[in-house]
């Protein structure tokens, strides 16, 4: 789970910037949303780029501390055996995104990237969601999205994606919400998913 880190790495950044210090809650509600978005919301328009440069140093330094989501390697694993495509769309750098999922091991699984550097409208907006699926010659009916934060949720919505689980609590008859991703396993023969 990356976002404490992401979290801590952006208070910090204020901190060196010479800005107040946000809150872990604040930084919290903000994960989901392009890094870029994220620094301009935290340190202005002018220097957002020299923030997020900043944050990603402080970031990469802290990567030793990163702990994998509970089940993640389990189930990406469980559905690689069973031949489906897996992509992984962030709103972290490609750097940053890349190294996470070298340091954590799984990048092994993983068939595609879009990092929120590669695209120009980050989460809600659909759009890395429907790269990743030109990436992987995939449609919207062939998929599930599985998020983290209400802006994956919403960018699957909005991208029209059937299923969409929620680690968490999400209200939304949409959504469905687990507590662990392996939780995911009980579902794979009840939806069209391609593979």
């Amino acid at each position: 789970d990356t976002v404490p880190l992401h979290a801590l790495s952006w208070i910090e950044t204020c901190k060196r910037l010479g800005f107040p210090a946000p809150t872990m809650e604040y930084v919290s509600t903000l994960m989901g949303l392009r890094a870029l978005d994220i620094a301009r919301r935290l340190c202005g328009e002018e220097i957002a780029e020299r923030a997020l440069e900043i944050k990603n140093e402080i970031y990469l330094s802290l990567l030793g501390n990163v702990k994998v989501i509970n089940g993640a390697p389990e189930l990406l694993r469980l559905l690689k055996d069973r031949g489906f495509i897996v992509g992984v769309v962030t709103s972290s750098s490609r750097k940053v995104a890349t190294r996470v999922l070298e340091v954590t091991g799984l990048h092994k699984y993983v068939d595609a990237l879009v990092a929120g550097d590669d695209v120009s409208k980050g989460k809600p907006d659909p759009e890395p969601l429907l790269k990743i699926l030109r990436l992987l010659g995939l449609s919207i009916n062939d998929i599930a999205v599985v998020g983290d934060s209400r802006y994956d949720v919403e960018m699957a919505l909005n991208a029209g994606v059937r299923v969409v689980f929620f680690l968490g609590n999400y209200n939304d008859p949409k959504v469905v919400s687990i507590r662990s991703l392996t939780d995911i396993i009980g579902y794979f023969n009840q939806f069209p998913i391609k593979h």
